[in-house]
């Protein structure tokens, strides 16, 4: 069995992730995936115009850098959480479409994500992971509520 477990290191997604291997995993094969989300770049010089500044490579290099090195931070967390062993990953994207198209390119029989419970307004505005993830996703999905380990 295979599983995907979505994460951004929050203690919600942390106890979500331990929930969700408790309910589906035992002795499968455990996909831990932080999504790194395209960074904002600091430009440098003066802006001008409706354009703004424009960045060098090596700004937008580091900045995925910064942002994959957090990523990576986050897995290390939510691994140490979880019993026996991941395959820790992280991969660029937003995060509903990364963790259904890694799904899909697995073969995946699920996969497990949190929820916050934003609420409808703020999920109208700011858009939800898990609401994008089970209308989207290739296989079945866990939707682990907060507060639920």
């Amino acid at each position: 069995m295979i599983i995907v477990i979505g994460t951004d290191g929050s203690d919600d997604a942390i106890a979500s992730a331990r929930r969700g291997q408790e309910l589906l995993a035992p002795g499968a094969t455990i996909h831990l995936v932080c999504v790194a989300e395209p960074p904002v770049v600091a430009t440098s010089g003066m802006e001008s115009g409706f354009t703004g500044g424009v960045a060098s490579a090596n700004e937008i290099d580091a900045a995925w850098q910064a942002v994959t090195t957090e990523a990576d931070a986050v897995l290390v967390r939510t691994a140490d959480a979880l019993d026996g062993e991941v395959v820790a990953r992280v991969v660029r994207g937003a995060p509903g479409a990364a963790l259904c198209d890694l799904a899909a390119e697995l073969a995946a029989d699920a996969i497990v994500v949190g929820s916050r419970g934003l609420g409808a307004i703020r999920r109208a505005l700011l858009g939800s992971v898990s609401t994008y993830v089970v209308n989207n996703a290739p296989c079945p999905v866990v939707v682990v509520r907060a507060g639920t380990d």
